[in-house]
Order: C-alpha cells, then structure tokens, then sequence
C-alpha cells in the first residue's frame, strides 16, 4: 500500500463522485468522445474470411445509446457548504435511499460529506470545509448533472485540498433505489461511483453518490429541492 500522502488527493476521500481524473467546466453539453488520432488498424482480410470477422466484430459491438445531448444547464444555483461527518453505521450513516421517480430539475441545497470509516484518526471532519454547486435535470430516458466540489480536508499532514468539477449528460435508468448512468454524452470513461436516490413526489429529493477508496466507501448526500 502508498503511504498516505499519496493516497489522500483522491483516495482518502473517494472524489472521483462522478470523474475524480477527467472533468469538464462547460455549462454546455459535454464535449464528444473523439479526443484525437489513433494508430489506424491494418486492413482486413480479403476473401470470405475477412468478411467474416468483420460481421462478427459488428454483431459484437453494443448499440450506442441515443441521446439528444441537449438538456438545458440550470443558473442561479448557489454554492452551500457541506456538513463533513466520519462514516460510522449505523450512527453516523446516510438514510437509506427508497427510489420513486425522477423527473424535472432539481437544485441541491444540501449536503453530507461521509468520510471513510477506515481514515478515522487520519482525518477530522469537524475540521474540514468545503463548498459545493451541484444541480441535476432528468427529463423521460435522458438526464444532465453538474457538480462542483472544493474541499479542504483537515488531516494528520496538513489540510489536503481536494475537488472536482464535472458536467455529465446521456441517459439513465432506474431499478428500485438504483440509479444507472450511460455518460453517452460524456467524453471521459464512466467512474466507479454507486448512485442510489429517492424522490417521494414531495418537492424534495436525494442523490447518494458511493464511491470506493482503500480505506472504505465515501458518500457524498446531496438534498435538492425539486422543480
């Protein structure tokens, strides 16, 4: 294993949230996955067996979601400040998400920041800080999300800044409190992150974003107001 100061930029807290490596600071749609030349392939085979493989090759790959890529940036989202606890269940842990249905855009207004349970003496929540701007749309089968994270997380070297500041857009799917992304519009490679949510009809709702590090999952709560 790293020692810790190599580990804490992105390991301790688990931001990858939705990309900790690749994010994109656009409010417009996220920019196409072509990101540049490639080493071209050598051809194919002529004769029946080239045309063979080929077919193969072409039954194997998976249809590419279709998505318009074009739902609305939402503005005038303020920045809050998120409360920073250590992950500890069952009493310090996030609610358990119940599902319902996403629909129309939804502005957070709120937020938890549950460290890893195995970080406990290296970090300390109590003296953290941070900001978040974050807001999502999901509109039918497609949806768009932003979040912008800044944090500064007190820990046994120094406080350790870390952030992201990703824009998100394809399409999803529910199964139960399970949320499922495809970023088909997205030009960095999905993340590991788990998302879960509830959305009782109320006017309000959350999104739980997991993500792994080596000293356990992190959640970030993120509560929003629905529109």
């Amino acid at each position: 294993m790293r020692t810790l100061p190599a580990l804490l930029p992105c390991a301790v807290l688990g931001l990858s949230l939705l990309a900790c490596a690749a994010s994109s600071t656009s409010t417009d749609a996220p920019p196409s996955s072509d990101t540049g030349a490639t080493t071209p392939l050598p051809p194919a085979p002529s004769g029946p067996a080239g045309a063979s493989d080929a077919g193969k090759d072409a039954d194997a790959a998976p249809a590419k979601p279709k998505n318009d890529c074009r739902l609305a940036a939402l503005v005038g989202v303020a920045d809050i400040t998120p409360t920073f606890v250590m992950h500890a269940p069952p009493a310090s842990a996030p609610p358990t998400m119940s599902g319902g249905t996403l629909k129309g855009e939804y502005k957070v207004d709120k937020a938890t920041v549950f460290l890893p349970s195995g970080a406990s003496g290296l970090v300390d929540p109590r003296k953290s800080t941070g900001s978040i701007n974050a807001w999502a749309v999901f509109d039918g089968t497609n949806y768009r999300l932003h979040l912008k994270a800044d944090f500064l997380i007190d820990s046994v070297i120094g406080p350790q800044a870390q952030g992201t500041d990703t824009a998100s857009q394809g399409g999803f799917v529910t199964s139960g409190a399970a949320l499922t992304l495809d970023h088909a519009c997205d030009s960095a490679p999905a993340d590991e992150a788990d998302y879960s949510y509830t959305d009782n009809g109320g006017g309000r709702a959350t999104l739980l974003i997991k993500t792994p590090s080596p000293y356990g999952d992190t959640y970030l709560q993120l509560d929003a107001a629905k529109n």
